[in-house]
């Protein structure tokens, strides 16, 4: 794996463990708080600009990446802020977030294995 996709998948992952702590009391918490949405909208959009940049070959390597969707749901919440829906924005973090942390775990460890 190239050095940038390794950096990118890490940032990832930075920005998954932060979105982990700023939820950590749950669902209504996150309702209630603005500055907690806001910055978790703000790890989505790293997560999305981070994914985006990845290379063909490493997008593949994770299965829990779906083709395009961080990419076009960090388009939706930077360009069409008007329409974030904290619905889905938990929806992924419940459901989605989890996955992708161990799909990029695993690919950077078998990369790892790879280069030694």
């Amino acid at each position: 794996m190239k050095d940038p996709d390794r950096r990118r998948l890490l940032h990832i992952v930075e920005q998954i463990n932060k979105i982990a702590r700023y939820t950590a009391e749950g669902r209504a918490a996150f309702d209630l708080d603005e500055k907690t949405q806001d910055a978790v909208i703000r790890c989505l959009s790293v997560i999305g600009e981070a994914a985006g940049a990845l290379t063909v070959a490493t997008y593949r390597a994770i299965p829990s990446l779906p083709p395009q969707l961080p990419k076009s749901q960090r388009n939706l919440l930077v360009h069409e802020y008007w329409r974030i829906d904290l619905d889905i924005v938990w929806a992924t973090i419940e459901r989605d977030l989890p996955a992708l942390t161990s799909g990029i775990e695993s690919t950077l460890v078998e990369s790892n294995d790879r280069d030694l």
